[in-house]
């Protein structure tokens, strides 16, 4: 197409801006080039305080300003001089409806994307919610083969080495680009409103701070009423939960949440650290004994009732929850004699039904899947090396496969019937996984003869499975999945222990 004339003799810019930067240089220049200069009211302010002569959009119109700068360019005389496709259309508009051509349209949007990251109230963000804006760069982009758009600062310095000032010509493919620019700066900027719409907004809450002092945090609840009671919990003491707090509540609850059965959890930074299987203080006492020590300042999960010997047992130790689905007379009021424990009392059903699915977020970038729930692969799994697991050993199988399910990868579990005897989480290797594990029982001179391990992934080498059978375990479960998972069946064989293979794994990254 080659260059075409951005105007004519008389040219004429619409300049709606929020960030003035580079304004001093642009608007000057655009002057000097025969430039008419149209501005909306803060931006023609600015410009006179440059010293510029400037028609503020209001004079074009006939229509001031109105609803508090809500409505300032959403006009024909404005969208008209911007969309009619060729000058000679406006010959006989210009009189009659005073509507003339604009040939170049500098537009950058309220600043939306910053005050909703600021975690401002749902009425301040929406009040950046820019609509003329939007309009205009979508208007003169889609008339680009008239209509030069800039819908930044950064394309500035480049539009006035293009333009000419003399001819006020302005490259077919530039306009183009300056198009496809401003397209890619609404699409960009809907995505943001849109997500925070579909993000509950309105039901954000404020944290204390993120994972560390230093940075801001907030909780957003998206169910109906936009706060925990919404996800049906309710916490009855204590001081406000904190980003971690949650974070480390949300991985307890799941976990217990995939029993049918009495148990408690302690974790420690999203990671289990102690797991029983019983009620009330017998499952507790079962939890700790694998490793109090990383238990100390953890969080304590009941799947049923936490009972008055369990909270005499907390009542001495240093920790930042107890939940549970009820207390039993007595054991609510004694907890809450720590006046900063978090006490509360969880729906687990409402629980489960609220947090389904998984979802990660990285400023723009958002990631989502599917929840991890239920375990159809053990009504399936094979036996791929040693004696049948007899039920106790196969429910202890099946108990330390859950755990595991929750622990960051790789993940080891060693288990007996009462619960978990040694964690390793959050190994490169899952060989150092298992020596993890395998220390943490020794640590607490806990016997590993006869036990079982879960492996949330596969053994890539015999290497895993000899290491663990070193140590006492006669039974171990696993996805499978390895190229070699013949060659590690044949190890395990030969050791006399009991491999069974699920066909389907549980990673926690």
């Amino acid at each position: 197409m080659g260059s075409i004339p951005v105007g004519r003799t008389a040219r004429r810019a619409l300049l709606s801006v929020t960030d003035k930067t580079g304004l001093d240089s642009l608007a000057p220049a655009l002057s000097r080039a025969g430039f008419q200069l149209v501005a909306s009211g803060g931006t023609a302010a600015y410009l006179r305080d440059l010293g510029l002569e400037v028609v503020q959009v209001s004079e074009l119109t006939g229509y001031p300003e109105i609803f508090g700068g809500r409505v300032k360019t959403l006009h024909p005389v404005i969208h008209g001089g911007i969309l009619g496709a060729r000058v000679e259309d406006f010959a006989d508009l210009d009189d009659e409806l005073g509507i003339a051509p604009i040939d170049l349209v500098v537009v950058n949007l309220y600043r939306f994307e910053e005050t909703a990251a600021a975690q401002n109230e749902p009425a301040a963000v929406v009040e950046k919610i820019d609509i003329g804006g939007p309009t205009l760069l979508r208007a003169a982009a889609k008339n680009h083969a008239r209509v030069a758009v800039l819908s930044s600062p950064d394309q500035y310095d480049r539009f006035l080495t293009e333009l000419d000032a003399d001819s006020g010509q302005v490259p077919a493919a530039y306009r183009r680009e300056l198009a496809a620019a401003a397209f890619a700066r609404t699409a960009a900027y809907d995505r943001a409103i849109s997500a925070w719409f579909d993000s509950g907004a309105c039901g954000t809450t404020p944290l204390r701070y993120g994972e560390n002092p230093h940075q801001s945090a907030a909780m957003t609840i998206t169910a109906p009423g936009g706060d925990l009671a919404a996800l049906g919990v309710v916490q009855h003491g204590g001081k406000e939960l904190s980003y971690n707090n949650i974070v480390d509540l949300v991985a307890g609850l799941q976990l217990v949440a995939d029993f049918d059965e009495p148990c408690c959890a302690a974790l420690k930074h999203t990671n289990p650290c102690g797991f029983g299987m019983g009620p009330g203080a017998v499952g507790l006492e079962r939890a700790l004994r694998c490793d109090p020590v990383s238990a100390f300042g953890g969080i304590f999960v009941f799947h049923d009732e936490c009972d008055m010997a369990a909270a005499e047992i907390l009542g001495g130790r240093f920790l930042e929850i107890v939940a549970a689905p009820s207390y039993s007379p007595g054991a609510r009021e004694h907890l809450g004699r720590k006046k900063n424990l978090r006490v509360l009392t969880v729906d687990f059903a409402r629980f489960q039904s609220a947090t389904a699915g998984k979802e990660k977020a990285w400023g723009s970038l958002r990631l989502r899947q599917d929840a991890d729930s239920g375990f159809p692969e053990l009504a399936e799994w094979r036996v791929a090396a040693g004696p049948q697991p007899d039920e106790d050993l196969a429910a202890t199988l099946v108990m330390a496969w859950k755990v595991c399910k929750h622990g960051k990868s790789n993940a080891i579990v060693l288990a007996d019937p009462a619960g978990t005897l040694g964690l390793g989480f959050g190994q490169m290797s899952r060989v150092d996984s298992s020596a993890i594990a395998i220390m943490k029982a020794g640590q607490q001179d806990l016997d590993l003869q006869g036990c079982c391990a879960a492996s949330d992934g596969f053994f890539p080498f015999p290497d895993g499975i000899e290491y663990l059978a070193a140590a006492g375990v006669k039974a171990i479960i696993a996805p499978g999945g390895s190229i070699r998972d013949d060659e590690v069946a044949a190890a395990a064989d030969k050791l006399g222990v009991t491999l069974v293979i699920t066909g389907r794994r549980h990673f926690n990254h």
